[in-house]
């Protein structure tokens, strides 16, 4: 099973990612696997609002580095989240964190497979969780993001309860340019998800007075 952007709809929606916790690795409420999988698929296609890489940094001046996080929400075609993927790197640091917020509901060994396009899959072991999402990380090296920079998808596949695989694919068009480029300030990202929000917010609208139309209709064709 594959969930991606556009194919699968959430009932839960995830609020944007703050500069606080795009920075942070704490869990950020992700709707859990049962309630992704049991939603309609949406016909709609993401925006390019949600649809792209953001980066964002903060200094550290105690270690005198600059810590930088290129993040990706992956959402569906309504704006709700479903998880999300971000490399983490430090200045002077030839290692790079990739780092995994995901659903409930996955088992959490043997954790996950992260491959770009048809690369060689890398493993990832989870952390921690919450009742709303589990973080895994996966420490990886320039070759790999250099890979992510080239290619076309990126595939995070876990493991269902029934051990069935479900595959997590994240479009890395916008990846180089958000990861090469400068970051967004604290007032840059908040523009970006009072954006976001408003989006979600025509969309849910919209959704609902279709489902409202649905029903009326349906009403009218009772005897």
């Amino acid at each position: 099973m594959t969930v991606t952007v556009a194919k699968f709809a959430a009932n839960a929606v995830r609020a944007p990612l703050s500069f606080a916790a795009v920075l942070g690795a704490a869990i950020l409420g992700a709707a859990t696997l049962a309630t992704a999988l049991a939603g309609p698929a949406s016909a709609q296609s993401a925006s390019p609002m949600t649809d792209t890489w953001i980066k964002v940094c903060r200094s550290d001046d105690k270690q005198k580095k600059e810590l930088c996080k290129t993040a990706y929400d992956l959402r569906t075609a309504g704006g709700q989240f479903l998880a999300s993927v971000a490399i983490v790197e430090a200045t002077g640091e030839a290692r790079k964190i990739v780092e995994m917020i995901m659903p409930t509901g996955l088992l959490l060994q043997p954790g996950l497979k992260v491959q770009v396009d048809q690369n060689k899959g890398e493993d990832a072991k989870f952390g921690m969780c919450a009742p709303d999402g589990c973080v895994a990380q996966m420490v990886s090296n320039e070759a790999f993001v250099s890979a992510m920079k080239k290619g076309g998808q990126l595939s995070i596949t876990a493991y269902g309860q029934t051990s069935n695989e479900v595959t997590f694919t994240v479009p890395l068009a916008s990846f180089k340019a958000a990861n090469e480029g400068k970051p967004l300030d604290e007032a840059a990202l908040k523009k970006r998800e009072e954006a976001i929000a408003g989006e979600i917010q025509e969309k849910q609208k919209s959704i609902e007075e279709q489902l409202r139309e649905e029903q009326r209709k349906a009403s009218q064709g009772k005897p």
